[in-house]
């Protein structure tokens, strides 16, 4: 078992989703309110467990979370809580998410699409992509 899937709570829930395309640009937004929810087709993670704390979400990937177009470091870039909100119906619907900026540095195997917030274990990441 990778370590993200480790840190998630158990029993969560595969979604089953229809329709539409993740763009491949990266799109986000932070925001420092306690905030649960997560726009569909998104990536969401959190600073804090249970969806609390800093919040940044994308619609596509991105290579340096601190460095490029969109900027977000949840607290030091450690995340206590992940949600692939993406449709099932995409070819890339998993989520690959990274310990350094450029890619580098697999945290585990990709996060498929969940229904809902998972907690993770603390974990550092930088940056993110979407794979089959």
């Amino acid at each position: 078992m990778n370590r993200i899937q480790t840190g998630l709570l158990a029993g969560a829930v595969m979604a089953g989703v229809t329709t539409a395309a993740i763009p491949s640009a990266a799109l986000a937004s932070a925001t420092t309110a306690a905030n649960a929810s997560c726009p569909k087709g998104d990536v969401c993670v959190w600073s804090g467990r249970n969806a609390t704390g800093v919040r940044c979400n994308w619609s596509g990937d991105d290579p340096d979370w601190q460095g490029g177009s969109v900027q977000c470091r949840p607290h030091g870039f450690r995340v206590n809580t992940v949600w692939n909100n993406g449709y099932t119906s995409h070819p890339y619907n998993k989520v690959k998410f990274y310990r350094y900026a450029g890619y580098r540095g697999q945290i585990a195997d990709p996060l498929p699409v969940t229904s809902g917030p998972l907690n993770a274990a603390d974990l550092v990441m930088r940056s993110h992509q979407w794979s089959r």
